[in-house]
């Protein structure tokens, strides 16, 4: 009964560690975010693999300038693209789109330019363990 048992746990073993290598390598991911050398209050930074590198992409929410993803839900390792994410009020007041006609609310409007968000061309190799990762962007001075 002993070596069936034993037999049993080996076996479980094998599907544990041939489970733990099916799946792409993923890294942690770590660093600050700033505007204009202004820690970025709070937004949303994620990283998409491009170029050749194969899995999900991975995000986290930028709090007081910094973020963290875990391992566990970690960055592909590999080439990533990175989408940077934010909002700032412009001191206007617009129409609000769920309300009715003549109810205004502040607008907002994105904090970081396209080329950092939708039309991102932030490039960034991770690779396995812990990275740092940090980013200021300067938009002052920039014609829009």
């Amino acid at each position: 009964m002993r070596t069936n048992y034993h037999r049993g746990l080996a076996a479980t073993l094998v599907l544990l560690v041939g489970c733990a290598d099916s799946g792409p390598d993923r890294a942690e991911v770590f660093g600050t975010v700033l505007l204009d050398g202004q820690p970025v209050k709070e937004g949303s930074i994620n990283f998409i693999p491009i170029e050749g590198t194969k899995g999900p992409g991975a995000g986290g929410v930028i709090s007081d300038g910094h973020y963290l993803i875990s391992r566990a839900n970690g960055v592909t390792v590999g080439k990533n693209r990175v989408e940077l994410r934010a909002f700032k009020m412009t001191g206007r007041k617009v129409q609000d789109p769920t309300g009715r006609p003549g109810v205004l609310t502040a607008e907002r409007v994105s904090a970081f330019p396209p080329e950092y968000n939708d039309k991102s061309t932030l490039v960034r190799d991770i690779h396995s363990g812990p990275n740092e990762v940090n980013f200021d962007v300067r938009t002052r001075g920039k014609a829009k």
